[in-house]
């Protein structure tokens, strides 16, 4: 199967005169169309440009163009950050999305993440919407053994199938259907989001949910994940986190597709987007970034900082 693959082309737009002295993240960005291009160990970008998930679930939509809004505030960031190695990402740009139905998309991404992981890759994606985490997941499962689930989140996304189509309150639940994974953790689940009979359906299922009231309680949120995806670690198992930007306190991200009143602050979140390269995950996607609904672009720049901050994480245990 040959994914049909939009090529990213605004990489360029960033790099200023100045560069030698100044770099930014656009001149590590190494636009790539083969799987053949990519090693071991190698950093890789993918975006999924589309809502018709979150169309279907009933959501606001608008998410479709987070993969150009993120990428933009990515390009503008330090390398600095990246820390003392030289790294290079390849960046997929866009699985073809306009004109095309969400299984189809799907596929596609299902089929280039598999031979990504298969090489050795570390993926990060960016959504779309939350839908984007089944294929991600399948291509996970496909490729190793075993695996770990985290989903960073005031939602369980286990909502029963429309039509028997997926949407974008159904991956987890179209994920349990595929098959399981050794571990599957719902982090950050907000008290009055979610409904009994989910709740019990995630349990039932063999998944574990850590409350936003617990982490709260608890103390450093970046430290509770960084802990369990190290006993994940130490387990052997290759780890894929999902960071639904509706994870984030409004006041920080009013960009999402359904935002809150509540939920973990901008150093939280980029701090544990750091802790999951640092700690090895194999794949992260950061989910329901809506650029309609933003303010200032501020919960793009979030979210690019998330991403920069996961390929730091990945670029210090290389």
């Amino acid at each position: 199967m040959n994914p049909q693959i939009v090529s990213y082309d605004g990489w360029s737009n960033f790099l200023e005169p100045r560069e030698k002295l100044d770099k930014r993240m656009a001149s590590m960005m190494r636009t790539t169309s083969s799987v053949f291009d990519v090693n071991e160990g190698d950093l890789v970008l993918l975006g999924i440009p589309q809502h018709i998930g979150v169309e279907r679930n009933g959501g606001r939509i608008g998410s479709a163009q987070a993969p150009f809004t993120i990428r933009e505030c990515l390009a503008k960031l330090s390398v600095h950050g990246l820390g003392q190695k030289e790294a290079t990402i390849h960046d997929f740009g866009n699985i073809l999305c306009e004109g095309r139905t969400l299984e189809d998309i799907r596929a596609d991404h299902n089929s280039l993440v598999l031979e990504l992981l298969k090489r050795g890759a570390f993926v990060a994606v960016i959504g779309g919407g939350h839908d984007i985490a089944f294929p991600s997941f399948k291509a996970m499962r496909d490729a190793f053994s075993d695996i770990a689930v985290i989903n960073v989140d005031p939602h369980l996304d286990v909502r029963e199938l429309i039509d028997d189509l997926g949407h974008s309150g159904s991956p987890f639940r179209e994920m349990f259907d595929y098959q399981k994974p050794e571990n599957f953790i719902e982090f950050g689940i907000q008290q009055f989001t979610a409904a009994s009979h989910h709740r019990e359906y995630v349990e039932q299922s063999g998944g574990r949910i850590i409350p936003y009231e617990h982490i709260r309680a608890s103390g450093n949120a970046s430290m509770q994940l960084s802990d369990l995806i190290r006993s994940f670690r130490d387990a052997d198992q290759e780890i894929y986190v999902s960071f639904d930007m509706d994870a984030v306190n409004s006041a920080f991200a009013p960009g999402v597709s359904a935002s809150a009143p509540i939920g973990f602050s901008a150093d939280e979140i980029v701090q544990m987007a750091y802790s999951a390269g640092a700690n090895g995950v194999r794949m992260i996607d950061i989910v329901e970034v809506n650029p309609l609904y933003d303010i200032d672009h501020r919960t793009s720049r979030l979210a690019a900082l998330m991403m920069a901050s996961c390929f730091a994480g990945w670029n210090s245990q290389l």
